[in-house]
């Protein structure tokens, strides 16, 4: 099979506390992270995990961010355009992983039915974190339910508890199955620091619906994984690709 290279654009640097990817770890300990978007390269369709979103919006629900690229700019790097999209694979539809969808012109969103649901209709307390449904409306989703092979190579996972409808890509590589996980994490949350390393195999996000099956996803990850890529840690800021 054609060799394939997962490539990290960041978008948007974020400053917030660490709390809030680590559930009652560390709560108040500052952190810079990163939202990115990710480019597979080597299949014959393009596919990018993630649209992404701007700054501003960050920033209007508290968490201080600048943006570093736009997706134009982002793509740029592995000479596309956002015309040339075909699939986005959404990990969830929080504003920062959706909000640029628009300019995907061309492209199709995969997305879990569970939380395309979720996101036309949120409840109370998650309603913040969701965009106007009048955004999404405009997008062309491909709807999945479960655990869904999208192309040769690529594939989704169920991975609820950070949302609803959350879901993690597995991309098949010769160097093992890599996964991104679909949650909002860093790598504290697959790889626990002490003193609760001995305790629990992972730290459950600090934003969640359900935290007992956020953790269950997140061990799942880590189980079928030979490579986790955290949606949020830094460590991927100035990478040029994994693998």
């Amino acid at each position: 099979m054609t060799e394939l290279r997962i490539h990290p654009l960041p978008l948007v640097k974020i400053k917030t506390v660490k709390g809030i990817m680590t559930y009652l770890l560390n709560i108040a300990e500052p952190l810079e992270c990163y939202e990115y978007i990710w480019y597979i390269e080597g299949l014959k369709a393009r596919i990018l995990v993630d649209a992404g979103g701007p700054a501003e919006t960050f920033t209007r629900r508290g968490f201080p961010a600048r943006n570093i690229a736009s997706p134009a700019e982002a793509l740029k790097k592995v000479g596309l355009s956002p015309e040339e999209i075909d699939l986005v694979i959404c990990t969830h539809l929080h504003y920062d992983h959706i909000e640029f969808g628009y300019m995907y012109k061309n492209a199709k969103f995969v997305v879990q039915r569970a939380e395309l649901e979720a996101a036309l209709d949120p409840h109370p307390i998650q309603k913040a974190s969701y965009i106007p449904k009048e955004m999404l409306k405009g997008l062309n989703f491909e709807v999945v339910e479960g655990d869904s092979q999208i192309v040769k190579g690529v594939k989704v996972l169920f991975t609820p508890g950070h949302t609803l409808g959350g879901q993690s890509v597995m991309v098949h590589t010769p160097k093992g199955e890599v996964i991104i996980s679909g949650l909002c994490t860093i790598r504290d949350n697959f790889e626990p620091p002490e003193p609760v390393r001995h305790l629990m195999p992972v730290i459950t996000p600090g934003h969640h619906l359900d935290a007992s099956e956020a953790f269950t996803s997140l061990k799942r990850i880590k189980k079928e994984a030979d490579i986790v890529i955290p949606l949020h840690d830094a460590e991927f800021a100035l990478r040029d690709a994994i693998l």
